[in-house]
């Protein structure tokens, strides 16, 4: 006689009891199937959260790694653009300074440019005497055109006050000689009047020379200061010198600077 085995199928009871005061009762039945089903979503949920954690976690360190390393990077520099700020300034300290020096070293060019062009020396090459003029000078003058009306008649310089001109009187061979660089403004020979060369400094100041002898400059040339302008003979010995400075005339005495 042959026995046939089934299977019992095992179920599981869940009561439910209430605290109310009807008692209240409830039987759930669950399957072992349905159990194992719940209990696997449930150990894979909690993998797959290891999991997600697990992930996060290593991409957490790795971005936090990587921060560290930038602000490693950013430190280093910052450290190196302070290193080439300090260096820049140094640099620029170095360049105000040799700015500042060669605009004194200019400047005191310039000074010394301007001051030489100033006429300050002294319109003879030689030794010489500065003429007085007196009331009777054109007196004794006709005096001795009386005398020797035979005689070559020399013109005389009257020095003009308007020009706070001065007179000078030097032997024969001396030089009449610009008194600082300029540009030969103008000049003039004419027989029987008085030459004179005239001398623009280009700084506001013009010098005027006036000879009885001849200029031996050309009008537009340059010179500098002692350059010849008229060389002195028996004839014309006196020498008018005035000074203008931007237009008005200044005292030559105030200017001259006589050395020795």
């Amino acid at each position: 006689m042959s026995t046939s085995l089934r299977k019992r199928k095992i179920t599981y009871t869940v009561m439910i009891v209430s605290d109310a005061p009807v008692a209240n009762h409830r039987k759930i039945h669950v399957r072992t199937g349905a159990l194992a089903v719940v209990g696997f979503v449930l150990f894979v949920a909690v993998i797959c959260y290891a999991v997600y954690t697990t992930i996060t976690m290593f991409g957490t360190m790795d971005r936090s790694k990587r921060q560290i390393e930038q602000i490693v990077q950013l430190k280093e520099l910052n450290e190196q653009l302070v290193s080439e700020n300090e260096t820049l300034a140094s640099k620029v300290t170095s360049l105000e300074g040799n700015l500042s020096q060669k605009q004194a070293q200019e400047q005191e060019l310039l000074a010394a440019h301007e001051e030489a062009y100033i006429p300050t020396g002294f319109p003879m090459s030689g030794a010489a005497q500065l003429r007085e003029e007196t009331a009777s000078t054109e007196a004794e003058g006709e005096e001795e055109e009386n005398e020797d009306a035979e005689q070559d008649e020399t013109i005389k310089i009257v020095a003009k006050e308007e020009w706070k001109e001065v007179i000078f009187v030097a032997a024969k061979g001396t030089k009449v000689v610009a008194t600082a660089p300029g540009i030969v403004k103008e000049t003039r020979a004419v027989e029987g009047e008085i030459s004179y060369v005239i001398i623009d400094h280009g700084n506001g100041y013009v010098t005027t020379y006036r000879n009885q002898g001849t200029p031996i400059v050309e009008e537009g040339s340059e010179v500098v200061k002692g350059v010849a302008l008229f060389l002195v003979g028996e004839d014309n010995t006196e020498t008018g010198y005035s000074i203008r400075k931007d237009d008005s005339y200044v005292d030559p005495m105030e200017m001259i600077e006589i050395k020795g």
